[in-house]
């Protein structure tokens, strides 16, 4: 049982390190291609001193100059704070929204559930800048200043418009799926035996349905991950939030693009293993 868990450990290492190298390999791209020309050996050379800068975390600077760990550090963890914020919003949201309809409106949950798909038609860029002219507008005919609708400064930061920015869209995903799945199951012998035993709706979601589908949801999670990851470069762009995403659009670079990269890529990682291991304790 050590053994084979000491195999699996080094397996996982193995792997979040092919990783980081499919990083580097792809991000140092941009010096093959230079001045419209293949630099093969500037490129390996690249590749050879950007590996040794971040796998020992030392000389690591953007704009030739300066110190990349201090300036992305703080601007990361800020960056999945909104991530985290807006994801677990999008969740209990999408739960919430998804009770309803199966409690209250099942015969027109194929309505509802169009209407979503329109909704979700909708570019996230655009209801960006619905929000904002929405606030605006308020702000103009009221006089009334609901919320801030772009970062000016630590003291003017916005907060409420990119967290609904960002977790519109998965919530509506989320939405989607719970209700179809729900719908699943409520079709299936144990729903019609546990009806017929005279448990409550609330009880047979709560305890029966919720947990029978939730490796389904699981399934969807990375879908989910990658959704938020690209909506999050567009509402730091559009709120002008102090985020990681952000700082590499005002400063393009080949080290921090790849060392953003990994470390996004870095949590996600551990938590994707996390799960297979809940999934497959063996």
């Amino acid at each position: 049982m050590v053994k084979h868990g000491a195999i699996r450990l080094v397996y996982i290492v193995l792997q979040y390190i092919i990783g980081v190298l499919l990083f580097i390999v792809i991000g140092s791209l941009p010096v093959l291609l230079r001045d419209l020309t293949y630099d093969f050996e500037g490129y390996f050379t690249k590749i050879r001193e950007l590996s040794v800068k971040i796998f020992t975390l030392s000389d690591l600077t953007y704009n030739g100059k300066h110190d990349m760990i201090s300036a992305v550090m703080g601007r990361f963890f800020y960056s999945m704070k909104t991530l985290g914020t807006a994801f677990f919003a999008a969740l209990i949201l999408a739960f919430l929204l998804s009770y309803l309809i199966v409690l209250f409106f099942g015969k027109k949950k194929d309505y509802i559930l169009s209407f979503i798909e329109i909704i979700r038609a909708v570019p996230d860029v655009l209801w960006m800048f619905l929000l904002q002219v929405f606030v605006i507008w308020i702000y103009k005919s009221f006089g009334m200043k609901l919320v801030q609708t772009v970062s000016l400064g630590s003291d003017n930061q916005a907060v409420l418009l990119p967290l609904i920015s960002l977790s519109l869209p998965i919530f509506l995903f989320l939405t989607q799926i719970i209700v179809l799945k729900i719908f699943e199951e409520l079709d299936k012998q144990y729903i019609i035996f546990a009806k017929s035993k005279g448990l409550t709706p609330i009880y047979m979601l709560n305890m029966h349905v919720i947990r029978n589908i939730s490796q389904d949801l699981l399934g969807h999670f990375k879908t989910i991950i990658w959704m938020m990851l690209s909506t999050l470069v567009m509402v730091e762009y559009v709120f002008n939030m102090d985020g990681l995403m952000l700082f590499n659009i005002k400063n393009l670079s080949v080290e921090l693009f790849v060392f953003t990269c990994i470390l996004f890529f870095t949590p996600f990682f551990i938590l994707y293993r996390l799960l297979d291991v809940r999934r497959d304790p063996r």
